[in-house]
């Protein structure tokens, strides 16, 4: 327990000094991040006899990176309509996305395996969606407007969920949420966890003096997909038999394992700020 506590709060010291920085620190540590996180997803599917095309992952990730620090990383917008578009619909996203969806077939088909060809193509795409689409919304919240306090607020919630929800789980967690994914998890936990995202909300956006509605609406859906992001990372690791995704930070698991919430919560903070924009 020592030993978690320690790690955590030097990783949670490091986190907020490179949040801070910004810029290109930010960027490089986003960039690692995501390349030790495919490399154990990659670990995972290959506990499953699949065989991921793990060069295909990383470089596609990673120029969806590069591509957002290009186009927004120098350029802080006065708002979100005047600099920072929707990834969703970035052309350039879509035809990374296309371009990942041919390559992996092509080299399906050269590898000529009609068994498996077709499921490897399909969790190599996955992994570039996974992990590759949603680490660039976490990059690009921090080129937003206040990009410094919706970051802060894409962890906040999704880690006052995650710690919500296990300590309502342990003490009062008598219903299973879905057993045979996660057998730990509560329906009590769940509904701990939603809560504890609005608390940790609440408490942002008074600290920061922020709009608190809008907030709240925002994070009850990053809260949902979070504990939804942390369902599939689940599923993942219960199909290759492991408890942890890896053992990067002692005590803690894996770069999946600390961020599975943070990289579905994410998206929906940013698509939230952009939409609550184009209403107001």
């Amino acid at each position: 327990m020592a030993t978690r506590i320690f790690w955590g709060l030097l990783a949670a010291a490091f986190a907020l000094l490179v949040i801070n920085a910004g810029g290109i620190l930010y960027t490089v540590v986003i960039g690692l991040l995501s390349i030790f996180a495919i490399l154990e997803y990659v670990s995972l599917l290959k506990k499953q006899n699949l065989r991921p095309q793990t060069g295909v992952i990383l470089f596609f990730s990673l120029v969806l990176l590069a591509f957002v620090f290009w186009k927004y990383g120098e350029q802080i917008p006065n708002s979100l309509n005047s600099g920072a578009s929707v990834i969703a619909t970035d052309s350039f996203f879509m035809f990374i996305l296309v371009l990942v969806f041919f390559v992996t077939l092509t080299l399906e088909l050269l590898r000529g395996d009609p068994e498996q060809g077709l499921i490897n193509a399909a969790v190599n795409l996955f992994g570039a969606v996974y992990i590759g689409f949603m680490f660039a919304y976490i990059l690009l919240l921090r080129f937003l407007p206040d990009g410094l306090f919706y970051v802060l607020f894409a962890l906040g919630v999704t880690w006052a969920n995650d710690s919500a929800a296990y300590f309502v789980g342990v003490l009062l967690g008598k219903h299973k949420l879905f057993p045979r994914i996660s057998p730990k998890k509560s329906i009590e936990g769940y509904i701990g966890g939603i809560a504890g995202g609005l608390v940790g909300a609440f408490v942002l956006a008074l600290l920061f003096k922020k709009p608190m509605v809008p907030l709240l609406i925002i994070s009850l859906f990053a809260v949902i997909a979070g504990q939804f992001g942390d369902l599939v990372e689940s599923i993942i690791k219960r199909n290759a038999g492991v408890k942890d995704s890896g053992t990067f930070l002692p005590g803690h698991g894996g770069i999946l394992d600390r961020l599975d919430s943070v990289l579905f919560a994410a998206p929906v903070v940013y698509l939230g700020i952009h939409c609550l924009e184009i209403f107001t």
